[in-house]
């Protein structure tokens, strides 16, 4: 089997507050991020960005280093994390996770980057986290003697936190499809769990006695799984009380095509593709993939699901490898989000911006009315693309 590539190019998806994820305490994990090939430098970088004046502290459990930050109204700061608190054990207890808090409200966006593997996410706050999710991973891909496999990452945000886990699929060491895992975790405390050569642990169950950080994913994916080369899938998961039932799924910016993943959160949940029939999903945690949406979709379900999209690997000709996000339903749409994104390096930016018609007059970006006769500041259009580093869009209702 030929061996896995690292792209070169990149698209790095853009930040958005979009589901009103503020607050002043969380926690964050790196799970692991491919391999060191040809000496590609680690990194991992937080944006930290503000509404009001505040400040704060950045704890990182594996080295005990800490790091203070303050920012002024409507401002944003950039911290690097060392890259020692990269999870790579799987099945290990490990106290590998930061701890970020402050005396205001903050947004919090993660970036782990290796030179042709990236993938980022919104962080969310502890008072916003569940105690029930279910992975969004991806087909494993062998690379020579190893293969990388879905993963997911658990962070305990408080003692004595009952952990257990569903699996539907092998584990890397020898846990089968079916087996119930059970682990005690302290405060701070990690747990990785990574599928073995042949196990998608997408469906997997997670569930807890006390509300925990959970990170979905994948070490390194080619999507479609045939495709040359791979990059990290990486997303902090929203519990399944924010999840929904309607999702409108935006073509990515310079591809042809993306995949999609609906993941049932209830049994005989029926999945709708622009209002016709799709798929019926019998059990909980079943899923459905759709692997050549070649058009902005309307995905529905008949009960509250998670949509996972995946940008694809690029063909030499389409720019821009593997990453992944989690659509926003449309009943938790905000009339208000702060975006942020890199802007050290030769990346390409894109924005997607959904609304309905109604509000395409009362748009604002970055303060400017940017709905009037199809007119829009600095080349943004509508689900294409903007080179702005950060950006504030408000709907007016």
């Amino acid at each position: 089997m030929k061996k896995v590539l690292l792209a070169i190019f990149l698209i790095i998806p853009l930040f958005a507050n979009a589901q009103g994820y503020r607050g002043r305490d969380f926690w964050i994990a790196f799970p692991q991020n491919a391999v060191n090939e040809s000496g590609k430098t680690l990194s991992f970088t937080l944006f930290i960005c503000a509404e009001q004046r505040t400040s704060g502290t950045i704890i990182n459990l594996a080295t005990n280093d800490t790091q203070k930050f303050e920012l002024e109204y409507g401002s944003e700061i950039e911290c690097n994390v060392d890259t020692a608190v990269q999870m790579l054990a799987s099945e290990t207890f490990e106290k590998k996770s930061v701890h970020i808090m402050s005396d205001g409200d903050i947004s919090v966006y993660v970036i782990s980057h290796r030179p042709a593997t990236t993938d980022s996410y919104m962080a969310i706050p502890t008072d916003k986290l569940g105690t029930e999710y279910i992975e969004a991973g991806y087909t494993t891909l062998q690379n020579g003697d190893e293969s990388f496999a879905s993963q997911l990452a658990v962070v305990a945000t408080q003692n004595n936190t009952l952990v257990t886990f569903h699996l539907t699929g092998r584990s890397k060491f020898g846990i089968d499809s079916g087996r119930n895992v059970e682990i005690a975790m302290q405060q701070g405390q990690t747990f990785l769990m990574q599928g073995d050569s042949k196990g998608d642990l997408t469906g997997t169950t997670v569930t807890s006695t006390k509300p925990f950080a959970f990170f979905s994913g994948h070490s390194c994916a080619q999507v479609p799984s045939d495709a040359s080369f791979c990059d990290i899938l990486l997303e902090s998961e929203p519990p399944q009380t924010d999840w929904g039932r309607q999702f409108i799924v935006p073509k990515i910016e310079g591809k042809n095509f993306s995949v999609v993943r609906i993941i049932a959160g209830s049994d005989s949940t029926r999945v709708f593709l622009d209002g016709k029939p799709y798929r019926l999903l019998r059990k909980t945690s079943d899923y459905c993939e759709i692997d050549t949406l070649h058009f902005d979709a309307i995905v529905s379900t008949s009960k509250p699901s998670l949509l996972a999209q995946y940008c694809t690997s690029t063909d030499m000709l389409k720019t821009g490898d593997p990453f992944m996000l989690f659509i926003i339903p449309t009943e938790r749409f905000l009339t208000e989000t702060t975006t942020a994104t890199l802007i050290h390096g030769a990346w390409n930016h894109y924005l997607n911006i959904v609304l309905p018609d109604s509000a395409l007059k009362t748009l604002r970006i970055d303060g400017t009315f940017a709905g009037l006769n199809g007119v829009y500041p600095s080349g943004i259009k509508l689900l294409h693309a903007t080179k702005l580093p950060a950006v504030k869009m408000t709907v007016l209702t």
